[in-house]
Order: C-alpha cells, then sequence, then structure tokens
C-alpha cells in the first residue's frame, strides 16, 4: 500500500502539568478520529473511547470493525511489573498495525521503550506505519529515556516545558536546534517542528480561566547562524535575583541550566 499522505508520526513531549495533555485532547475534539486506539496508562481519555478490560477485548472489537469501520477504544496496561508492560505494549501495537487506518496514541513511552531498545511491533510500526496510514502519537515525560529511533522518525515534534536538562537536550538534537534554546519554556508553552518543511511554531496552551504565559520565541536551527541572547537560555546575562525581569515582562530566564553552561558575571 502506498503511503497515507494524512498519516503522520507526532512526538509529544513536555513534563507533568505543562500542558501536553491539554494539547493532545484539544487536537483530539478538533480531529475527532473516527478509527482510535490509546494506550492510556494513567485512564486519562475517558473522553474520547471506552475502555478495553482485556487485550482478547481489543481484538475482538478491532475484528468486528474490520478495514474500514469506526472504532474508539482505549487500553490501559493492567501488568505488574516492566516486562509484563511492554509485552501488553507490544501486543497491542501489533492489532493496531494489523489493523490500519487509524490513530493510535501511546502515553509515556518511557514506560515501555528504552534509548536503545523499542519492542519490535512499536519499532515496526514507528518505521513503517505510515504505510499501514497509521497516525501515531508518542507522548512522553523523560525524553531522553525513550527510544531514540521514534524521535527521529517522527513527522512533528511538540515540545512544552521540560525540567531536566538531559530531556530538553535529547530534543533539541532532534529539532536540530541550539543548546539551550529549550531551556526557557515555562508553564503551558510549547514550541513544535514540522520535519516536513523544517518550520517552526510556537504558543501556548491553557486551561480555562488561567492567565496563559506570553507566546515564546521559536528556537534557531543549527546551520542558520547563532540565535540572539534573548532567544537561546544558554546565552542569557546572569542576573540577580531582585533584578530578574519576570514571564510577563521580559525575557524568561533560564532554569535548570548545567553549571557548565552559566557564564560567570
Amino acid at each position: 500500500m502506498a503511503a497515507n499522505l494524512d498519516a503522520e508520526i507526532w512526538g509529544v513531549m513536555a513534563a507533568s502539568g505543562s500542558g501536553k495533555g491539554l494539547f493532545l485532547k484539544g487536537w483530539l475534539r478538533k480531529a475527532k478520529p473516527r478509527r482510535l486506539i490509546i494506550w492510556d496508562f494513567k485512564k486519562e481519555y475517558d473522553e474520547f473511547a471506552p475502555l478495553a478490560s482485556t487485550l482478547a477485548e481489543v481484538r475482538s472489537a478491532i475484528l468486528k470493525a474490520g478495514a474500514n469501520g469506526p472504532l474508539r477504544l482505549r487500553f490501559k496496561p493492567t501488568a505488574i511489573d516492566d516486562k509484563g508492560f511492554r509485552k501488553q505494549f507490544e501486543t497491542l501495537c501489533a492489532l493496531v498495525q494489523a489493523w490500519g487506518n487509524c490513530t493510535f496514541i501511546a502515553e509515556e513511552l518511557s514506560n515501555v521503550t528504552m534509548p536503545s531498545w523499542a519492542p519490535p511491533a512499536w519499532r515496526m510500526m514507528t518505521t513503517g506505519g505510515r504505510h499501514e496510514g497509521i497516525h501515531i502519537v508518542g507522548t512522553s515525560q523523560n525524553p531522553a529515556s525513550i527510544d531514540k529511533q521514534f524521535l527521529s522518525n517522527c513527522t512533528l515534534i511538540h515540545v512544552g516545558q521540560l525540567h531536566e536538562w538531559a530531556h530538553r537536550r535529547a530534543v533539541e538534537k532532534s529539532m536540530d536546534v541550539h543548546e539551550g534554546d529549550l531551556a526557557d519554556l515555562v508553564q503551558f508553552q510549547y514550541v513544535q517542528k514540522i520535519r516536513k518543511t523544517g518550520q517552526f511554531a510556537t504558543g501556548v496552551v491553557v486551561p480555562p480561566g488561567v492567565a496563559p504565559p506570553p507566546k515564546p520565541m521559536p528556537p534557531t536551527p543549527r546551520g542558520r547562524g547563532r540565535a540572539a541572547p534573548s532567544q537561546r537560555g544558554h546565552d542569557a546575562p546572569t542576573m540577580a535575583p531582585s533584578s530578574t525581569p519576570t514571564a510577563r515582562n521580559g525575557p524568561l530566564p533560564r532554569r535548570g541550566s548545567r553549571p557548565s553552561e552559566r557564564k560567570r558575571p
């Protein structure tokens, strides 16, 4: 089957409470995929699909829906250890890939993949799932701990605030931007890169009733000149706490930089 141009691979990376779920749920409400399977690790998507209690139930529902029938279903792993989680995840991936022409959301990939390893069915899906018409969305709070091949195959990377340097750096490398360019993101801000065009988009996503932070500056791709100091957290001047500007009235202060990255006053 020829590659479905509507099938994508999205990586959604952000710390807990930074707007990752808000972004995905907002997208699901707009997209309304008629064929949807969710690896719902924390049971956060009850609004969008009923819960299957077993993988056998998932398989039965997929067979009933057939190649073109509608189906929305989510599965929460029932295993009690890492090995069991990974086995159930691989089985679900195999079912989804065989079904095809659907949207598959995999929550918190660090529970089921490692930097140098992923279950074979997931690896096959992320390298060839677009040929089966599968729109894959993988999320993680800890991108340095997930399968590196997944990020390299993403057609879109959406990143929100990440607290630790290692996790920011993993995404910066994949987005091909300067080290430290993601350090200034605060809660609810995000940056996206569309691989097909190389373009960046920025924005904010917040719960109702919460005052949004300012829209962040886009990062600068490596090889296109160095970013201006106001855009790069690793080049921002060090300020005394009493004179540090807030997110609302000046450049965003960098958080969590490595000691070797800070300049001495």
